[in-house]
């Protein structure tokens, strides 16, 4: 999507909301998908002019005009109780309170859009859409809000959280009414711009630790077994480089641990190949653990602990030589 159709998009999303009764926490409109955090409240008795106002929202002025002069002629035939008028009014508002016809109504008009623009046929997305159903508690609606906002981050598009015109986050920081609204739902009613933007920004910034700590670990596996690891990741700054140099060594030491037990002790006779390498483990961390504390820890007899001492020193002592 170019930049003036995400805009569009964007606005259209926020119109079948707006129309379907969901109440949007959070966005990103990325250049080939999108992501939503919605809230669906239960279905709320609306009167006719709420149902006409919604549908003005979502197809416009002229055909709420049009539809209007078709109730009209229709009540003054049937009068102002006349059942067709009231199906009319009653398929618009079937359409309300329910994600799947609001994701079909946003995907329709941009595969419509999209053809139209470049004389295209056919459909244009992938599959259907995914959905999640998310705890609507504070904590967890936060986080899922986080991950969204860190889209733009993620893909290097923007170093800054709030560098993205097609995210709410980005919105918030210009005060726009939905996407405070949206945080508020989160947040709470009674928090105020300012904190919202700095719990969140707070937030986002674990968050993107979290996943260059991961990616760090990641890189630091990848080249202790011999990958050549590709160093334009969009989470691979220099920081991040730093990160997977300090984990480095100790993946290797690990990897070099499991290999030596593996291949030297193999698996002998009455002894257990997992509880070996949590010994191993054990004395790696602290050298000088006394043997009472490593069978209470491993849960077995001291007696036995001593045969997986002799064994492990059989198998450095080879690896060494």
């Amino acid at each position: 999507m170019t930049e003036e159709v995400r805009t569009n998009f964007l606005g259209m999303i926020l119109h079948t909301a707006d129309f379907c009764g969901i109440k949007l926490l959070s966005w990103c409109i990325m250049a080939n998908h999108f992501h939503i955090l919605a809230y669906l409240p239960e279905p709320e008795p609306i009167d006719e002019n709420e149902i006409l106002r919604r549908f003005a929202v979502l197809k416009g002025g002229e055909r709420l005009i049009a539809l209007k002069k078709r109730l009209s002629a229709i009540r003054s035939i049937d009068g102002d109780c006349s059942e067709k008028a009231n199906e009319i009014l009653t398929s618009i508002k079937a359409r309300m309170y329910d994600i799947g016809v609001f994701m079909k109504i946003v995907k329709q008009w941009l595969t419509q859009e999209y053809n139209r623009r470049y004389a295209h046929r056919g459909t244009l997305w992938e599959s259907v859409y995914k959905d999640v159903l998310v705890e609507t508690n504070a904590q967890e609606l936060a986080k899922r809000a986080g991950y969204i906002h860190l889209n733009p981050i993620r893909a290097a598009i923007t170093p800054d959280f709030a560098g993205y015109p097609w995210s709410s986050y980005s919105a918030l920081c210009r005060d726009d009414g939905t996407a405070l609204a949206g945080m508020r739902f989160i947040y709470g009613e009674e928090a105020s711009l300012e904190e919202i933007k700095e719990a969140h920004g707070d937030l986002m910034s674990a968050l993107l630790e979290k996943e260059k700590f991961e990616r760090a670990l990641d890189i630091g596996r990848k080249r202790s077994a011999g990958y050549d690891v590709p160093a334009d990741h969009p989470l691979t700054d220099e920081a991040l480089i730093v990160q997977a140099d300090a984990h480095m060594k100790r993946v290797m030491e690990e990897s070099v641990q499991k290999e030596i037990i593996k291949k030297i002790v193999g698996r002998p006779k009455g002894l257990n190949i997992e509880t070996m390498r949590q010994i191993a483990n054990l004395l790696r961390i602290d050298p000088t653990m006394k043997k009472k504390a490593i069978a209470e820890v491993a849960g077995i007899s001291r007696t036995s602990v001593y045969s997986y001492l002799s064994r492990i020193k059989d198998a450095n002592t080879s690896s060494n030589q």
